[in-house]
C-alpha cells in the first residue's frame, strides 16, 4: 500500500442468495481524491460501498484504513472511523425537522443534556447555505420534495465532517445549479484533505469531478484509471463490454399529430404554482425542465388529481373534465409514473404479474372471481411488449433491476388503456443500458400514438427525447422551446433567470397551428 492510500479493499467478496455481488475485488483509495465507482446496475458498486459504511459484512477479504486492518460491523462504527455514506434511497425521519435530521446524533447540547435548538438551527442553516439551497432548517422533512430530501441527506453527511464520504448517486434528483453547488462543496472538502467515493451513472459529471475511476462489471474489478487517461467511450465499453455509441439514443424526427389530447388552462394551486397553461398533442413527447423548486412534479401531480388544483381548467380531447383524484384521471386515460417508483409506484412484495394487472383486474372479474389464467396471459403480453427482463412472471418485483421495475409500471398503464402518460424522472438511478432502453421505449410509444409528458432533471435527456420542452421556475412557466432550435445553455438560462416576452407568450398559450408546424417539420 502506497503512503498516500487512506482506504484499501483487499480481495473483497460478497454473495447474496443466487448472486455473487462481489468477486475478489481489490481497490486502493488515495487520500484527498474523488474516486468514482462506476458500473451497470448489479455491478457491485453499492455493495462495495455499503461494506465500507458498515451496512454489509464481506464474506471474505479485508479493509485497511490508514494501513491498519479494520472490522466495520455497523454504520455507527463506520462513522466513528470517519466514514459516512449518503445512500441512494432516502432515509430521513419524515416527522422531524430538517435541522433535527441533519444533526441527528450530534445535536449541540446545553446543561443537563438538553438540545440547544437555536444552535442546532444555526448549524443546519450554515450547512444548507454552503450547499446553495433554499431549505429552512425548521421545515418538516416529510414535506420536502424528493430532491430537497436528497440535499438534506448530503447535508447530514457533511455535518459529521468525516474524512471519507461515500456518495451513492447524490445528484440523481438535482438540477445543474444544485449539482454545481455540491461539486463546489466536494472540492472544498478535498482542500481539507477529505476523500470522496462517488457512485454515479452520469458520465459527464464523472469526468467533471473525479480524479480516478474504478469500473466494476458483474461483481468483478475491470480497471482503475486516472481520469486524464480515460474516455467516456472506454468507460462504457468496460462497463457493458460494448461501445457507448451502441447505446446512445439517436433522436429521430417524429411526426406529431394535430389532435390536442390534453389542454391545461390557468391551472393554479396556492403556494405551489400559478397560471399554468399548455397543450399536449397525440404522439408527442412534451418535456418539463427546471431546477429544484420549479414545482414541475407538483404541477403534473395536480393534473393527475393528486391533489386537485385550486383553479384552472383541464380539457381532454377538447372537452372540459373534472379531475379530483387519481381515480378520475385513470378513468380519463391518464397514467402517472412517479419519481419514487419503489415507494409510490410498485408493490414490492408482490409478483410482476400482480403489479402489472392491478388496473385491469375488474375487466377479468366474473361473479367476484378473477380469471387468473387471463390475468397471467395479459400481463405476460404486456411484459413481452415492453421487454421486461424477469425469470418468471411470479418473481417479486423488488428483485428486478431499476430499469425493469420502470417497465413494469409502464406495462401497468398500457394495460389500463392510458393514452396520456406522465413520466416523472423515468431514468433516475438506472444504468446506461437500461436508460437507452427506456429512451427507445418512449419513442416507440409516441410513434404508436401515446402522448407523453416527461419530467427530467437531466437536460441532455430532454433535449434528446422531447418534441417540445416547457421550462418552469418557482411554479411559473418561463418559456416553451423546441430542442432543435436552442442549446442546453439557453434552456438553463430560462430555468434560472426566466424568459423574454416572446418566450413567455409562447409558453402561456401555444397556438395549435404554430406548434404543429414546428413539431411536425422539425424546423422554424
Amino acid at each position: 500500500m502506497s503512503e498516500d492510500t487512506i482506504l484499501e479493499f483487499r480481495n473483497i467478496s460478497k454473495k447474496f442468495p443466487g448472486v455473487q455481488a462481489l468477486d475478489d475485488v481489490s481497490v486502493s483509495i488515495r487520500r484527498g481524491e474523488v474516486h468514482a465507482i462506476v458500473g451497470q446496475n448489479g455491478a457491485g458498486k453499492s455493495t462495495l460501498m455499503k461494506i465500507a459504511a458498515g451496512l454489509y459484512m464481506p464474506d471474505s477479504g479485508q479493509i485497511l484504513l490508514d494501513g491498519r486492518p479494520v472490522n466495520i460491523r455497523s454504520a455507527g462504527e463506520a462513522l466513528a472511523l470517519g466514514i459516512a455514506m449518503i445512500p441512494q434511497e432516502l432515509n430521513l425521519v419524515p416527522e422531524m425537522s430538517v435541522a433535527e435530521n441533519i444533526l441527528l446524533g450530534i445535536e449541540p447540547r446545553v446543561a443537563l443534556g438538553v438540545v440547544d435548538r437555536a444552535a442546532a438551527h444555526r448549524r443546519a442553516h450554515q450547512i444548507l447555505e454552503s450547499l446553495n439551497v433554499n431549505i429552512e432548517p425548521g421545515d418538516r422533512a416529510g414535506r420536502l420534495s424528493v430532491a430537497e430530501q436528497q440535499v438534506v441527506q448530503i447535508a447530514r453527511a457533511l455535518a459529521f465532517e468525516c474524512n471519507i464520504l461515500i456518495m451513492d448517486e447524490p445528484t440523481a434528483p438535482l438540477s445543474d445549479r444544485e449539482k454545481n453547488a455540491l461539486f463546489e462543496r466536494i472540492r472544498g472538502l478535498q482542500e481539507r484533505g477529505s476523500t470522496i467515493l462517488y457512485i454515479s451513472h452520469r458520465m459527464q459529471e464523472i469526468f467533471e469531478i473525479a480524479d480516478r475511476i474504478t469500473v466494476l462489471r458483474d461483481g468483478r474489478l475491470m480497471r482503475t484509471m486516472d481520469r486524464s487517461e480515460a474516455t467516456p467511450n472506454e468507460i462504457v465499453g468496460l462497463m457493458i463490454g460494448r461501445s457507448m455509441r451502441e447505446f446512445l439514443h439517436e433522436r429521430e424526427r417524429r411526426p406529431v399529430q394535430d389532435q390536442v389530447v390534453l389542454e391545461v388552462r390557468g391551472l393554479s394551486r396556492a403556494g405551489l404554482f400559478e397560471n399554468i397553461s399548455f397543450r399536449l398533442h397525440r404522439g408527442e413527447v412534451l418535456g418539463f425542465a427546471g431546477m429544484v423548486g420549479a414545482r414541475r412534479t407538483e404541477t403534473l401531480s395536480c393534473v393527475f388529481g393528486y391533489p386537485p388544483p385550486d383553479s384552472g381548467e383541464i380539457l381532454i380531447d377538447g372537452q372540459p373534465v373534472v379531475i379530483n383524484s387519481p381515480g378520475d384521471a385513470i378513468q380519463l386515460g391518464i397514467g402517472y409514473v412517479p419519481e419514487e417508483r419503489k415507494a409510490l409506484g410498485l408493490f414490492l412484495p408482490m409478483a410482476v404479474v400482480h403489479n402489472i394487472s392491478l388496473p385491469f383486474l375488474k375487466r377479468l372479474q366474473r361473479l367476484m372471481v378473477i380469471n387468473r389464467p387471463a390475468e397471467l396471459a395479459e400481463s405476460q403480453r404486456l411484459s413481452q411488449q415492453l421487454n421486461v427482463q424477469t425469470p418468471s412472471m411470479w418473481q417479486r418485483v423488488k428483485y428486478l433491476s431499476g430499469g425493469n421495475q420502470q417497465k413494469v409500471i409502464l406495462a401497468r398503464w398500457l394495460g389500463s388503456g392510458a393514452r396520456i402518460l406522465i413520466l416523472d424522472e423515468p431514468t433516475r438511478g438506472i444504468d446506461v443500458n437500461a436508460k437507452a432502453e427506456i429512451h427507445a421505449l418512449i419513442g416507440q410509444l409516441a410513434a404508436q400514438g401515446e402522448s407523453i409528458i416527461m419530467i427530467s432533471s437531466e437536460l441532455e435527456e430532454l433535449m434528446a427525447i422531447a418534441d417540445r420542452i416547457i421550462v418552469m421556475r418557482d411554479g411559473h412557466i418561463m418559456g416553451e422551446v423546441y430542442p432543435w432550435e436552442v442549446t442546453e445553455e439557453e434552456v438553463l438560462r430560462l430555468a434560472m433567470l426566466g424568459g423574454n416576452d416572446r418566450d413567455s407568450s409562447r409558453a402561456a398559450v401555444p397556438p395549435a397551428a404554430e406548434s404543429n408546424a414546428s413539431v411536425s417539420g422539425r424546423s422554424k
